[in-house]
């Protein structure tokens, strides 16, 4: 399933100076008893435009406010929304970092009444004089009010600047409650600097990250009183080396603080400010080298303790809730990302310059993928800009965007599945998902651009020596070649000279092995798909056709005969030649349509259809539909032509008959020809999925077509006697080749009446007050229509009679059919005893059978071996057929068993005549012999 193409939730103002200018997005909180939780918003601070904040669940601004045209900020912004407690009336308070034109953080606040008066709009500032570091975080550290006021906000402000300076002031930010660099901060200040911070509920942390680590929770909580409610803060800082380009992962340190949630301004020890937990270094995976410092972008997921980091090449997840962080999972690729985004334990959302997918990073799979130019298209974006994730709303399951001046959103409730009335989502990357999207799983086995002998991954095409690998990576090479240059004899050539064995030129016949991943990637070059563009926006991803590159003769005939050019095979090809992209399933009639644009003359599918591949009943329910169509224009050409030759309309005739059947007399060849073949190969299949596949594919005009042309097979077969219909219709003998038998004949006429259903033949002939308003075409349609139906009853009424007449022959024959029966056993018998040696001397076969004239008429008498001896005469017992329904016995044993003690005796010889005896039929003609 491919990704849906994104939908645009809001088009950002740009920047005012263009080339200098950035956009930051944060996120926004809720704030209830001093915790917060993430609403469906966005905080978004274009410099020297405003800050606005958009609803991502419903589409469309929520506010926004007006900075000065120089403004310029440092970091995302950070947005609260409440409800006061007395009032019934909601206040939003929007803090920001500028730079410019003065260094200071910004406070916009926002109070909403319950009814339509206009909301009251206030700004505040705190301007910053003892660090000109800029700050790259701003969050809120919410706490308990100990009084009932309205006016005491219950959270305060956080900053955190690059050089390790963190502050903390009050929601108004006319208080600053302290300002320090921790002495753990300034211990690595003068090489790293702070790159990232977040700041969690101590709520959240206890769930997961410190659900192993209850020393670090311990001392968290040191200076939290029994009967206190505030629950300090976990704030986690990334530092990175300053002045380097590239850096690895254990170049990164990550330090742990807890900030109390009650702040005295006041000369307060350090510890009291900003309690330092723990100082370690970010473990890298082995394989990783050197990243590029200034694409790293980290993140940290509370539900799993797991501070993430993605970069130009993938994306890296350490789990913190270990005693030591370790790598729990990575995701490293060739190609170049501009943004990777966690959305659930195991899978990241990455955009990259080819596609943006969804990956599993447990078992290095594509989940979902939709091209970059078709999001390109969906945003309607004209730039090259890259596309950065902002943040995933787990509830609505879309994951937010920007790129360029544009907000999307990425619908990822596909991922999880709902069981019933739960709310709980089921877990995600599983293995069975995994199979067959795996990254790089079938270009590792046809790529050949590794130098190396990659005998260990060649266990599918069976290549376990040096040898071996190398010949196809020859192999590989020249067929690349060859598609490239569409060189169909380099292809068959190379085709030739691997697969054929060294003292024969003859390619593997069917039945002989044949390793199918090698057939696989001939497919995938002789098959391809090809994008095409549309104008139509609304659709999930843009179209693809299927379509053939090249048609080597040789290979595709091989392919044929192995039964390996199929539908299945073809797309399981392409769908590995389309990696890292997720190749959707190809629509009803792709392959049969790509066979028809390869060629005209309709070889290359009669080529296929007459070989065994296993093709679906809609696949070939297309095809029956492409066939009648043509056979009906052709014929119905050439019908108007002949009649005009015949009512002398044309001047030349004799021209104009040899153009129409020069041009198409072969095309008609062989579409009659591709229609016997589609015929006799879709009736393999279940009538009742051939019965589904007619009536969702073919018409009622083009199943009526199809019953007159399996009625012409029957009556020309010798089936029937010929049908006479007015006109008589004319039949050449390429309609009828190759010939149907009778049980596909049968088996298709009801499937075809069967898919026209009851109310199709009902409604074959209009009203005749609607005949008034129609064409004399429909008219004579409609009247061919009810013809048809009287030819039919007229036919299965022929034919239920002769159902009769041959039942009641057969009742007849009876006697005869069991005398010949038995006639040709003890023929067999004698002709083994003839066979066998032995002293006795029989009777020539030929004396067997003797020819009579009795009344004129020719008797064979068969004479049973024997016959004729000891004055016996055979032309009586010859000329006589048994009348009795059941035949005599042969013999009887010459013992017997009792029933009472299981003795066996011998027979007396009245006995066994009073047996014969009772054996005879009460009418057979037999001669006893004691």
């Amino acid at each position: 399933m491919d990704l849906q193409s994104p939908s645009i939730l809001a088009q950002l103002p740009r920047p005012l100076h263009a080339s200098t200018g950035k956009t930051h997005i944060g996120d926004v909180y809720s704030l209830t008893d001093a915790k917060k939780r993430k609403r469906y918003e966005v905080a978004v601070a274009v410099d020297g435009e405003a800050v606005n904040i958009y609803n991502v669940q419903t589409p469309k601004l929520v506010t926004s406010y007006a900075v000065p045209p120089q403004s310029s900020f440092s970091c995302r912004p950070c947005s609260v929304r409440r409800k006061l407690p007395k009032k019934s009336m909601v206040k939003r308070q929007t803090y920001t970092v500028a730079t410019k034109p003065e260094h200071q953080i910004k406070c916009f606040a926002e109070e909403i009444g319950s009814g339509y008066s206009a909301p009251v709009i206030t700004s505040s500032n705190a301007t910053i004089t003892d660090s000109s570091s800029p700050a790259t975080y701003v969050g809120v550290v919410p706490f308990t009010t100990g009084d009932e006021s309205e006016t005491d906000d219950p959270f305060d402000i956080l900053a955190v600047h690059q050089d390790g300076r963190m502050r903390r002031l009050s929601s108004d930010l006319k208080t600053q409650h302290w300002s320090i660099q921790h002495s753990e901060v300034a211990k690595v200040c003068s090489t790293h600097f702070v790159h990232s911070c977040f700041l969690i509920d101590l709520e959240d942390a206890q769930k997961a990250l410190f659900k192993r680590r209850q020393d670090l929770a311990a001392l968290a909580l040191s200076d939290v009183t029994a009967s206190s409610t505030d629950e300090p803060s976990i704030l986690l800082a990334v530092s990175l080396p300053k002045n380097a380009k590239e850096i690895t992962l254990n170049d990164a340190i990550v330090q742990m603080f807890a900030v109390p949630a009650a702040s005295r301004s006041g000369a307060l020890e350090e510890s009291q400010r900003l309690r330092h937990l723990q100082t370690f270094q970010v473990p890298s995976p082995s394989g990783l080298g050197k990243v590029d410092s200034k694409d790293l972008e980290w993140n940290f997921h509370a539900g799993s303790a797991g501070l993430q980091v993605s970069f130009e090449n993938g994306f890296v997840n350490v789990d913190l809730s270990q005693y030591s962080p370790s790598v729990t999972s990575q995701f490293v690729q060739d190609e170049k990302f501009s943004s990777v985004m966690r959305v659930s334990p195991q899978c990241v959302i990455g955009a990259s310059e080819s596609l943006v997918a969804v990956y599993d990073t447990q078992y290095q799979s594509i989940q979902r993928s939709i091209a970059a130019g078709d999001v390109l298209s969906a945003t309607g974006s004209t730039t090259d800009e890259p596309l950065t994730f902002i943040s995933y709303f787990p509830k609505l399951g879309i994951a937010v965007a920007a790129k360029a001046n544009t907000l999307v959103a990425f619908d990822l409730t596909s991922l999880h599945s709902h069981s019933g009335p739960s709310l709980k989502r089921s877990r995600d990357g599983l293995l069975i998902d995994a199979i067959g999207r795996g990254i790089g799983s079938s270009s590792a086995q046809w790529d050949t651009a590794s130098k190396k002998h990659r005998s260990e991954n060649m266990t599918s095409l069976h290549l376990t020596s040096p040898e071996q690998v190398e010949k196809w990576d020859q192999f590989t090479q020249t067929i690349n070649e060859a598609t490239k240059l569409k060189d169909y004899k380099k292809f068959d050539q190379a085709v030739k000279s691997y697969f054929c064995s060294p003292d024969s030129t003859q390619l593997p016949a069917r039945g002989q092995y044949v390793n199918p991943e090698s057939t696989l990637f001939l497919l995938s070059k002789i098959f391809a798909i090809e994008d095409f563009p549309t104008e139509d926006k609304a659709s999930a991803s843009s179209p693809s056709q299927l379509r053939i590159v090249l048609w080597p003769s040789v290979t595709c005939g091989w392919l044929v005969r192995l039964g390996h050019l199929s539908p299945d095979n073809v797309e399981i090809a392409l769908r590995r030649a389309f990696k890292p992209r997720i190749l959707q399933s190809l629509p009803t009639g792709s392959f049969v349509q790509a066979l028809i644009d390869s060629d005209p003359t309709l070889k290359h599918i009669n080529q296929v259809l007459h070989g065994p591949a296993v093709i679906s009943s809609n696949e070939l329910a297309y095809a029956l539909k492409y066939f009648l169509g043509q056979a009906r224009l052709r014929s119905g050409t050439l019908e108007e032509t002949a009649r005009a030759i015949t009512n002398g309309d044309l001047s030349t005739p004799t021209q104009e008959l040899s153009r129409q059947l020069g041009s198409e007399e072969a095309s008609l060849k062989y579409i009659f020809l591709g229609l016997n073949y589609t015929l006799q190969k879709i009736h393999s299949h279940p009538m009742s999925s051939v019965v589904q596949s007619l009536r969702s594919n073919l018409s009622r005009a083009d199943l009526l077509i199809m019953v007159h042309h399996l009625r012409l097979s029957l009556a020309t077969g010798g089936f029937t006697s010929r049908f006479t219909e007015n006109p008589p219709t004319p039949i050449t003998l390429d309609q009828i080749t190759p010939s149907l038998s009778l049980n596909t004949i049968i088996d298709l006429i009801t499937a075809s009446v069967d898919a026209v259903g009851p109310s199709g033949w009902v409604s074959a002939l209009p009203a005749v007050n609607d005949l008034d308003d129609e064409s004399e075409s429909a008219i004579a349609s409609a009247s061919r229509e009810m013809e048809l139906i009287g030819d039919m009853k007229s036919e299965v009424s022929a034919a239920l009679a002769g159902v009769e007449e041959a039942t009641y022959l057969k009742g007849i024959l009876r006697e005869y059919l069991g005398f010949a029966d038995q006639v040709s056993r003890s023929t067999k018998a004698s002709d083994a005893a003839n066979n066998a040696p032995s002293e006795t001397v029989t009777a020539p076969k030929s004396q067997l059978v003797r020819h009579e004239k009795l009344n004129g008429a020719d008797l064979m008498i068969f004479t049973q071996p024997g016959e004729g001896e000891d004055g016996y005469d055979g032309d009586a017992s010859g000329k006589m057929l048994p009348l009795s329904l059941k035949p005599a016995s042969t013999d009887v044993s010459m013992a017997k068993v009792k029933k009472s003690t299981g003795e066996t005796k011998a027979r007396s010889s009245r006995e066994i005549g009073y047996l014969r005896r009772k054996a005879v039929g009460q009418y057979s003609f037999e001669r006893l012999l004691v």
